[in-house]
């Protein structure tokens, strides 16, 4: 698996996405909404320099996005859930 580059989805989503679509509008307010559950700015998703928290989150994201099929995705999520699970059970 090939690490992804942020100006390769960038790119792809620049050139599939005109700026006067409503497709883009939808992106950046889906993309807001991220950035606020996240608690991180919409810049954090595209800068070099992110602090260890959002670089951890953007890992997190390239990662789901390099999963190949539907079942890995389906066991990245469920590995998350068990150690949040396991996190909240420790602080009981």
């Amino acid at each position: 698996m090939r690490p992804i580059n942020r100006s390769d989805c960038f790119m792809s989503a620049s050139a599939t996405i005109g700026t006067d679509m409503p497709a883009r509008n939808a992106l950046n307010v889906r993309l807001s909404r991220i950035a606020a559950v996240a608690g991180i700015p919409v810049e954090a998703f595209f800068t070099e320099s992110v602090s260890a928290t959002h670089g951890g989150l953007i890992e997190l994201i390239r990662l789901w996005d390099a999963a190949e099929t539907e079942t890995v995705r389906a066991e990245i999520l469920a590995g998350t859930r068990a150690v949040v699970a396991g996190a909240s059970d420790n602080l009981r």
